[in-house]
């Protein structure tokens, strides 16, 4: 099976640039994971234009525990606004997709984090940002390291596969 074509995604993190200055250098990325534990990164230009897509095989186990994670957070999740913003203009925006819940766009998350206890939007944002985190950690077990801003891997622990390759048990096999 080819990476992304008949699986579903079931967490999807976008990060992109709003405002083009001299110290944008890109148009952000995308992450997706699939059910078939197939995790996808794509790169986008200064103009948000598709560049590039890599992927990688994660072990069986990070599907499990990323369904835990989704069951941990099921008391707050459901209830997180679609649209998250700080009162000052930013210039990035974060995305956020978990299956079974709808997509929570966030202005300004590092703004938003700082917001006081009572800010509903603040509260919510931690609780993302504490989600975000916990799939990033999920993630670094198998060598991937994301952040909010950014995406790298530990060739040492994992290697990336392009979309036209198939997989088989975590091992690349070029057509």
């Amino acid at each position: 099976m080819i990476a992304g074509y008949g699986s579903k995604p079931v967490f999807q993190y976008k990060f992109r640039p709003l405002m083009q200055d001299q110290r944008v250098m890109d148009g952000g990325f995308c992450v997706i994971l699939y059910e078939n534990r197939i995790l996808s990164f794509s790169t986008y230009d200064v103009h948000g234009q598709f560049m590039d897509e890599l992927c990688f095989s994660l072990p069986v186990r990070v599907i499990q525990c990323f369904y835990g994670l989704l069951r941990n957070a099921a008391s707050w999740l459901g209830d997180t606004p679609c649209d998250l913003r700080g009162a000052s203009v930013t210039p990035y925006a974060s995305s956020f997709a978990f299956d079974g819940y709808e997509p929570i766009r966030v202005w300004g998350i590092n703004d938003l984090l700082c917001q006081p206890a009572g800010s509903q939007a603040g509260f919510f944002t931690r609780h993302l940002y504490v989600l975000f985190e916990d799939v990033a950690n999920l993630f670094a077990e198998s060598g991937v390291r994301m952040t909010l801003d950014g995406f790298t891997w530990d060739t040492e622990k994992i290697r990336p596969f392009r979309k036209g390759q198939l997989y088989s048990s975590g091992r690349q096999n070029v057509i």
